[in-house]
């Protein structure tokens, strides 16, 4: 297939030549081409990667005898490769992987993709040149799951935000709705795909994010990384609503306890209730609109009637840019259509407040979030009298005091705003600062590190105009002390004279030119301070949550009555010991699956080196045979496992065993297993909730089935494989390939 002509012309600088890609990009799986003599260092891995895929004939040849994606490019633009003759395209590959179909071969999607990546990495350059900025000074450090335009807008709010907050405190000032209207406007918001309770129909996403404490699946919570990485933000937004709390009720005096910030652009809201939060919100609106007014039905009681029920002569309708509203987002509410532009922001409480612990109750109280303790979250209950309902099924108003289902103040009409008095100096300072912003610096008030859990470098440009690398190492405390400082040696050379900084005293002194022996310098110093293994069991709390203990049951039912092979000599010690082979017995690496999972031969051994693939007293093929009346397929290892997911697409197809999860043999797992059981192909498992885990660990055990057509020929490279792979599976591939070579 061909994609669309490509006028794509790139002024600044890239990886490659454009020449170079509008070369590549035209290649086909059977276009011709020539390897020159092996040009790489000979004690390099390069050389014996370039002396095989050398032999190719043509691209597809090449891309299959091991050449990555970047080898085509480098080696083409440095005279080491090139096309010898036709076939090639007319035009560009086409980046749009939507077009992808089954005419498709592998090379002419890892080229597509090659396409994509350098639109993107174009992108980069362009948001760097017109900011004036090194390009890395916009990715470095960047949190996950945003763009380089997305950061560096966050970056311009972040600043802004700490700047309108210093100088309100140097002039005793309130932070006004300008400001936070000023600050609202820089910050990038993402496209919000979860929240389908508010969206009206036609509607496939809404600019909303949440800052301060998330509830995440798992039963967990967790300080969310906007908060973490720009905290000026949510901390005016609460220095705002402290300023304009009222007197009543004592809110002024005790503040408004929360542990969430909601905050919202240009959407109207359909009829909904929040399903999660606790206690009271408050909630405003800004900007410039017309009509968004808020309807709400204070005596809504979703334990009485369902929210279609709700009649519109029930509501009571407020405009939010002229009050501040009390009331409770577990009731009935939904936004009014409107013109123009409009923002909101909720202050809300989760309902697993109690969970948090004294490190992230700190994070939020850092930056104006006081999350409500029992006796508090109970005070701010009684704010707002209970909902009566309405209807047949309302209750009478009990006699006694005034009710109060909500509870508004007007907003200020004029205020002088902080923004209205910065200079233009400031201001220009202020985006200065985000185009480079710099770790916080460390604090010699407080005990020094003791262990180092990673590092991070960021990048600015001095008085002189040379640019400068700094590089931090992180604390278990998450605080950042300087290591190693760069200093360009000549304007816009690139070229860094590299030193550790005198206070530093964690490793050996380190003086170089080489960007790669201050990251090995870094790394040595986390691993020999103990950090490594934190941050490995970080990494693998985030990605994996509880897959291993919801697999836990599985392989003690289905598979042996031999938990692990300590186990089994503590639990019958009268049994053979095993034999001395001189080599510990492997531990089990499957993701999600149990500490003795039958991965490989070595690891479906017991205690006493005998084969436990089958309950005693069956035999492997009576078992084999069991497992095929009951809807499973045999059981297989980790490494066949692999190789079979290694040779899959999104798209192929896949069956589960009826019923394979049960209460009593996964009494974790069982109620998702039967959402995902449900999938006709990999991407569908994915979206019906199955994770990276429970696919390898389903396969091995026998639980899923490949049912569709599997790649053929030699296993792709862990780059190639992603790349030719669609969406969140190719991504996956990937990583099972690597994990493959490494068996």
């Amino acid at each position: 297939p061909a994609g669309p002509t490509s006028s794509l012309v790139i002024a600044m600088p890239c990886t490659y030549k454009t020449e170079t890609y509008n070369e590549v990009l035209r290649w086909l799986d059977n276009t011709p081409i020539k390897y020159a003599a092996n040009p790489k260092l000979k004690t390099s891995k390069s050389f014996v990667r370039y002396a095989k895929y050398a032999k190719a004939k043509t691209v597809g040849e090449a891309l299959r005898f091991g050449t990555l994606y970047l080898d085509l490019l480098f080696d083409h633009e440095h005279g080491h490769l090139k096309a010898t003759g036709q076939p090639k395209r007319k035009q560009l590959v086409s980046p749009d992987s939507s077009q992808w179909d089954d005419s498709w071969n592998a090379t002419d999607k890892i080229l597509s993709k090659m396409h994509a990546k350098w639109i993107t990495w174009s992108k980069t350059f362009e948001v760097a040149d017109r900011l004036g900025v090194d390009r890395r000074n916009l990715t470095s450090n960047k949190m996950g799951g945003i763009s380089v335009e997305m950061h560096t807008q966050r970056m311009e709010a972040q600043v802004m935000a700490k700047l309108i907050m210093e100088e309100a405190d140097s002039k005793g000032l309130l932070i006004t709705d300008a400001d936070v209207l000023h600050v609202l406007k820089l910050w990038a918001f993402k496209e919000n795909t979860t929240r389908q309770n508010v969206m009206k129909e036609g509607i496939d996403f809404v600019n909303s994010d949440t800052l301060g404490l998330l509830a995440g699946y798992d039963g967990t919570v967790q300080v969310n990384q906007s908060t973490r990485h720009y905290p000026a933000v949510p901390h005016l937004l609460t220095r705002w609503l402290k300023d304009h709390l009222p007197d009543e009720c004592g809110l002024k005096e005790n503040g408004f306890h929360h542990t969430s910030i909601n905050v919202n652009k240009g959407y109207a809201a359909k009829l909904h209730r929040d399903g999660n939060n606790e206690g009271p919100s408050m909630i405003a609106a800004f900007g410039e609109f017309t009509g968004g007014e808020l309807n709400y039905w204070p005596e809504d009681d979703k334990t009485k009637a369902t929210i279609d029920k709700l009649r519109q002569e029930d509501r009571k309708t407020l405009d939010l840019r002229r009050q501040l509203l009390l009331f409770d987002g577990n009731r009935g509410h939904s936004v009014e259509d409107f013109q123009g532009e409009r923002y909101s922001i909720v202050f809300f409480s989760i309902g697993k407040s109690h969970k948090v612990n004294e490190k992230q109750r700190q994070l939020l109280m850092d930056v104006g979030i006081r999350v409500p303790d029992a006796k508090s979250l109970v005070d701010m209950k009684k704010l707002l009298s209970p909902p009566l309902g309405y209807g047949d099924v309302a209750e009478k108003a009990p006699a006694g005091p005034k009710r109060h289902p909500l509870r508004f103040w007007a907003r200020p009409k004029k205020e002088k705003a902080v923004v209205s008095g910065l200079s233009k100096e400031k201001m220009h300072q202020a985006i200065e600062a985000a185009r480079c912003v710099e770790p916080p610096e460390d604090d010699e008030d407080l005990p020094g590190e003791t262990s180092f859990v990673s590092f991070q470098m960021t990048r600015k440009t001095n008085t002189e105009g040379l640019k400068v690398v700094m590089a931090f190492l992180k604390g278990a405390s998450g605080r950042l002390m300087l290591a190693i400082e760069g200093v360009e040696e000549k304007k816009d050379s690139a070229k860094f004279h590299y030193q550790s900084v005198p206070s530093c005293t964690l490793g050996k002194a380190l003086e170089t030119h080489r960007l790669g022996e201050v990251r090995k310098w870094l790394q040595e110093v986390v691993t020999k301070t103990g950090g490594a293994t934190l941050a490995e069991l970080k990494k693998k709390k985030t990605r994996k949550g509880k897959a291993a203990e919801d697999q836990a049951p599985a392989v003690a039912s289905e598979k042996s009555p031999k938990v692990s092979a300590k186990a089994s000599a503590k639990e019958s010690p009268a049994k053979t010991p095993e034999k001395s082979t001189g080599r510990k017995r492997a531990a089990s690496t499957t993701p999600g699956a149990p500490e003795d999972a039958p991965s490989t031969k070595k690891q479906r051994r017991g205690s006493s080196g005998a084969k436990d693939e089958a309950p005693p007293g069956k035999k492997p093929r009576q078992e084999a045979k069991a497992a095929l009346a009951q809807g499973r397929g045999p059981s297989i290892s980790k490494k066949e496992a692999l190789e079979q997911l290694c040779r899959c697409s999104e798209s192929t197809s896949l069956s589960y065993a009826p019923d394979g999860k049960t209460a009593e043999s996964h009494k974790g797992s069982y109620e998702r297993y039967q959402k995902y059981a449900a999938a006709n192909n990999f991407k569908e498992a994915l979206e019906l909730g199955s994770g990276p885990a429970d696919i390898v660990y389903d396969l091995q055990a026998g639980l899923l089935k490949i049912t569709g057509t599997k790649r053929k020929g030699p296993l792709l490279t862990a780059d190639n494989l992603a790349a030719v792979a669609e969406g969140r599976f190719g991504k996956l591939a990937g990583k099972w390939r690597e994990a493959l070579s490494q068996l």
